[in-house]
């Protein structure tokens, strides 16, 4: 896992910008460029107006017809974690006219969450001042201080720093902004340059709010038409149109009815042999009646990872219009159309990303999925309500689990009383010894999971727990 020191990163930032960045470094206020016929910030004092069409910020505060001056509600589309979004409440004022040009005197920015109600909004993270707007409404706005998003707002519940953000757009005539977003998100050392937003009037915002100048098209997949035979080792076919990969393990006596199937997933930053060894359940699966199931996240041609996050659950999609949730009903269709599996016996486990994929997708699978345990895992939306009670085994490491500056303990915190409220059975496991997958708890994962079956009637554990399970373990109340 990576480290930062955020100072450090900072100064790296300014020295590797243009000079007109790297002097503004101490400052909150925009930088300055050459190109304002762009739009561009300026903070050099200059206002851009006599490109902007001779716009007194005085004079044309009363007679401004550029945007209203106000709150708006601006989303950022983060293409490479997957499309996640992230929500701004965003104050600005202005003068000037779409026609001749103007000035966004001020843009503000804080932070906000929608998990909660009333909606949490933070103090201002970030304040840029006179942005020229050319004539048409082209804008570019540089934040030259990193901004902040607290961790009340981040969906990971930590705190997440993105350098060198940058809003470059258009002022439409409908009273909105939109337009591309760039920077780098401090944690991951990711460049999040093909980023989109869009921003509308506060309180004007639609349940999904667009988050780009042109509204995206929901693309739903159809399932998997014809299944290929499937081996022991891995396997690819094509699944929500893009090329996948998967490991199965199967039992000594594959031609058993009733299989239980293990979905395992990987973390970020892993990959399908590195989780199974580091879990040592292929060791476990070869004296045990199951088939193990390995997917691998989604890789381009060279074999790297297509997002930062590797599994698709940070986007708002939920059912055949997320690829990574396809991609599982796909595998447990090929598999359970070739071995003699039980469809009331479907578990799935995994640590970090994996944890992470592992409770999205038990709560979006609810359905199917009898039980989970996800290590080092958490869900980065509102909690869901399920009609499925399904079991969850919660395990983590305590204070010290943190990996890409993300706090996994605040996840796990989080998840437990949530799935509790919700009706579910909960073993939670706080091995305290940071971001990994303890050795001992491999067989405890496997003690746990076969003990359900979907719908049941299942006999929930007691304490004291089994010995399998580490002294650690506890049962929820």
């Amino acid at each position: 896992m990576l480290s930062f020191d955020f100072k450090l990163l900072r100064q790296i930032v300014c020295l590797a910008s243009a000079a007109s960045l790297a002097s503004a470094c101490g400052s909150s206020t925009t930088t300055s460029t050459d190109d304002v016929t762009a739009g561009t910030s300026d903070a050099t004092g200059d206002t851009g107006a006599d490109i902007a069409g001779d716009v007194s910020s005085t004079a044309d505060a009363a007679a401004n017809t550029l945007i209203a001056n106000g709150e708006y509600y601006l989303a950022v589309n983060v293409v490479p974690f997957g499309g996640l979004i992230l929500p701004f409440k965003a104050t600005l004022t202005a003068s000037g006219s779409l026609t001749a040009g103007g000035m966004l005197n001020t843009l503000e920015l804080r932070a906000v969450s929608d998990k909660e109600t009333p909606i949490y909004v933070s103090d201002p993270i970030g304040t840029v001042a006179n942005v020229p707007v050319a004539k048409g409404g082209a804008f570019t706005a540089t934040f030259s201080d990193p901004i902040l998003i607290p961790g009340k707002a981040s969906p990971t519940g930590s705190d997440v720093h993105v350098a060198n953000f940058v809003l470059s757009g258009t002022i439409s005539a409908d009273g909105t902004l939109c337009g591309d977003m760039s920077g780098t998100v401090v944690e991951f050392a990711k460049d999040v340059a093909t980023s989109t937003f869009k921003a509308v009037p506060w309180g004007k915002q639609a349940a999904t709010p667009e988050s780009a100048c042109t509204a995206a098209v929901v693309k739903h997949y159809p399932g998997i038409a014809t299944c290929p035979t499937l081996t022991t080792g891995v396997n690819t076919f094509t699944s929500a149109e893009r090329s996948r990969r998967f490991t199965i393990y199967l039992p000594q006596s594959a031609t058993a009815t009733d299989l239980p199937v293990v979905f395992l997933y990987h973390g970020v930053g892993g990959d399908m042999s590195g989780i199974v060894s580091d879990t040592g359940f292929d060791k476990l699966q070869a004296t045990e009646q199951f088939i193990l199931v390995v997917p691998e996240s989604e890789r381009d041609a060279n074999g790297i990872a297509v997002t930062q996050t590797e599994w698709d659950y940070s986007a708002p999609a939920f059912t055949d219009d997320n690829p990574d949730l396809v991609f599982f009903d796909d595998m447990l269709k090929c598999v359970s159309g070739q071995y003699k599996t039980s469809a009331k016996r479907v578990y799935i486990t995994g640590m970090s990303g994996g944890g992470l994929m592992t409770v999205f997708t038990s709560f979006n699978r609810a359905s199917i999925i009898a039980a989970a345990a996800p290590f080092s895992g958490g869900y980065l939306f509102k909690f869901p309500s399920t009609p499925n009670k399904f079991a969850e085994m919660v395990v983590w490491g305590g204070a010290t689990d943190s990996a890409y500056g993300q706090n996994f303990d605040l996840l796990a915190n989080a998840l437990i009383p949530a799935l509790r409220t919700d009706g579910h059975f909960v073993i939670q496991c706080n091995h305290g010894t940071g971001h990994k997958w303890p050795a001992e708890m491999t067989a405890a994962d496997w003690t746990f999971l076969k003990n359900y079956t979907l719908g049941g009637p299942n006999t929930d554990f007691t304490t004291p727990l089994p010995a399998v399970f580490p002294k650690y373990c506890s049962v929820t109340p």
